[in-house]
């Protein structure tokens, strides 16, 4: 029999220097399962203990190999055990009813897991409970703040937002990249000077669509420009050295599309910050988008005394053109 479909998250390990527990996030069909390993909860099973001991090691190194274990070998160790748990807690729903909303994706079914080792035999223990271990990042404003927002952007409610993927059930397993809404500290200052001078419209820059918030008016995350790259930012695409290698009239209209756009924002105040290869993104019409508005800089492509300034826009275009153009 097949082994079933799940996402491994994220595991968890070394909180703290002697932290050996692990805790691994898994992802089924919509549901989320959170599975901890402890010593604690081993009894009588020094080899199981000792295997463990070199399974954490691999996953606190961050490597994908560490003597001859594989992380690999460690996620199969451990979800083995609970594959017929992820079957018959998550079992798959119909195709043609697959519809999951943001929220349903923050707020997910769960169930929570102890891996006890009784014995040198590894036994999985639901834990009954109401709470959920983890709860999505969010941030909160004042009444005024809130006011403002209202005036130039919509607020969204999380469960009116459908998550959208070429496969539907992808949406059960996958971290959303994309989503759909009923039109088809973050800084946000950016964003609001952006719309006032309705560049959203004419240029290839990031664009705020909405606020994402709850009930309790948690701002859980902004709804922005979706732009159709393959995740593939100008720092995996502009090194002659690649072999999809390209011609000087792309690196040329790519040029031309970011500085039109960098002199749009500066004539109406409003600065890039972060400037590098990275915030650049080419979409599969191989046209250039600016993204990343705000504070903060990258050390290598904007000086820390001119970060957040026109100034230092110009030194962090100076050097993407350097890499679009090393000859020059």
């Amino acid at each position: 029999m097949a082994a079933p479909r799940y996402e491994i998250g994220n595991a968890v390990t070394r909180i703290r220097e002697d932290d050996n527990d692990a805790r691994f996030t898994v992802r089924r069909n919509g549901k989320v399962f959170y599975i901890k390993l402890s010593p604690s909860n081993f009894v009588n099973s020094p080899n199981m203990t000792n295997k463990y001991k070199s399974y954490l090691e691999v996953l606190n190194s961050g490597q994908e190999v560490l003597g001859e274990i594989y992380d690999s070998d460690v996620y199969d160790w451990v979800m083995a055990r609970f594959e017929p748990f992820f079957t018959n807690l998550a079992p798959d729903p119909p195709v043609e009813t697959i519809t999951v909303t943001l929220k349903e994706y923050l707020y997910p079914d769960f169930f929570i897991f102890i891996l006890d080792i009784i014995d040198e035999k590894l036994q999985p223990r639901l834990v009954p409970t109401e709470e959920s271990p983890y709860w999505p990042s969010f941030v909160r404003f004042d009444n005024d703040f809130l006011d403002d927002l209202e005036t130039w952007t919509t607020l969204y409610d999380p469960a009116n937002i459908i998550i959208s993927h070429k496969a539907p059930k992808d949406a059960l397993f996958k971290v959303p990249k994309k989503v759909l809404i009923d039109n088809g500290q973050t800084e946000l200052k950016p964003y609001k000077k952006i719309h006032e001078a309705g560049l959203d419209s004419r240029l290839n820059v990031y664009c705020l669509y909405g606020i994402v918030m709850d009930d309790c008016d948690f701002i859980l995350g902004l709804l922005l420009t979706y732009v159709h790259c393959g995740s593939r930012p100008l720092s995996a695409r502009g090194h002659p050295e690649e072999p999809d290698d390209l011609t000087p009239a792309v690196r040329e209209r790519w040029m031309g599309q970011l500085e039109t756009a960098l002199s749009a924002l500066h004539e109406n105040s409003i600065v890039w910050g972060d400037v590098k290869a990275a915030n650049v993104l080419i979409d599969k019409n191989e046209d250039a988008w600016l993204i990343d508005f705000g504070g903060g800089y990258t050390e290598g492509w904007v000086d820390k005394d001119v970060a957040g300034t026109v100034m230092g826009d110009f030194t962090g275009m100076t050097r993407l053109r350097t890499l679009l153009f090393p000859a020059k």
